[in-house]
Order: C-alpha cells, then sequence, then structure tokens
C-alpha cells in the first residue's frame, strides 16, 4: 500500500493533461476516449477498457488470464465482440512477461491494437515490468494512466511514453 501512494506521488507530479500532448493520435485518444463521457460503471481501469473498445471499434478482443466475469460484461456491451486472435484490443490483467512474449511471437497482435494492463503499479514487480514492456522494440507508444497502462505498436508512430492523469 505505502510503494502505490508513494508511486501516485510520483505519478501525479511527473503527469500531464490533453494539454502536454504533441501526439494528434494520442491527443484524440486522450480527449475523445479517456476524457470522454463515460456510460460504464466500475474501477478506472474497466471503463477505460469499455471506452477503448468504443473508440478504437475493436471487435476482436483477447483477456488475459481469461476472466469470466469481464468476458461476459464485454460480451453484454458489444455483443459483435469476438474473442480470438490477431486482436484489436488485449486486456492483460496484470504485468506478465511471459504473456507478453507469447503476445509478441505468436502474433496475436496488429499494427493498430492496443495493448490495456492493469495494475501496473499494483507493487514493485509489476511497475518493473511496465517499464521493461515501455522498452521493447516494438511498443512504439504508451501511456500511463497510473490504474493501467497502454501500448501500442504502430510503426508510422514515433516511439513516445505519456504520463496521463485520468
Amino acid at each position: 500500500m505505502l510503494y502505490r501512494f508513494i508511486s501516485y506521488i510520483g505519478f501525479i507530479f511527473s503527469s500531464t493533461n490533453q494539454h502536454g500532448v504533441h501526439s494528434p493520435f494520442i491527443y484524440n485518444f486522450i480527449t475523445k476516449c479517456l476524457y470522454g463521457k463515460s456510460k460504464y460503471k466500475g474501477r478506472k481501469t474497466i471503463k477505460t477498457l469499455l471506452k477503448s473498445i468504443t473508440y478504437f471499434n475493436a471487435v476482436h478482443i483477447s483477456v488475459l488470464p481469461e476472466d469470466g466475469t469481464l468476458i461476459e460484461l464485454i460480451r453484454e456491451s458489444f455483443p459483435q465482440t469476438k474473442f480470438n486472435a490477431p486482436s484489436d484490443l488485449i486486456y492483460m490483467g496484470t504485468p506478465c512477461a511471459t504473456q507478453f512474449t507469447q503476445i509478441l511471437k505468436g502474433k496475436s497482435y496488429h499494427n493498430d491494437t492496443i495493448l490495456l494492463i492493469d495494475k501496473i503499479y499494483g507493487n514493485k514487480k509489476n511497475t518493473q515490468e511496465w517499464e521493461a514492456f515501455k522498452q521493447h522494440e516494438k511498443v512504439t507508444v504508451s501511456v500511463d494512466m497510473f490504474s493501467c497502462g497502454a501500448l501500442f505498436f504502430r510503426k508510422e508512430q514515433a516511439k513516445e511514453h505519456f504520463k496521463i492523469r485520468i
């Protein structure tokens, strides 16, 4: 608990809102998705997940590890959803190097896939995993929202890292 509190204080001092973002892709993601009105209930990460599905028109989704309750929530909100790869959106419950490696090696993603990772500041190990994921050569953009993080693999995007308060 103390780790999360100290991490949050550091996050607050180093993060920004949409005004500190110069990437049109990320600016639109922040203003139209993350800061957009939410009709969804639940934790910030779940609201971010559901809003991202809407914003990116994600149809093919992966949930790692499989979580029946979350999958059912997604199915209820988005009946057209298919749970297969390659995925438009991949949700990872906690940072896990093994799952991340499987995603990259198994080609379960494409250029426009968003990888949403929960609990990136859950403990020191999670934060270290998150930092390692951000540095991977195939990751071009990361968005740290404290409660969760988003990774993008867009080849046309310059490598950038953002800390955004939501």
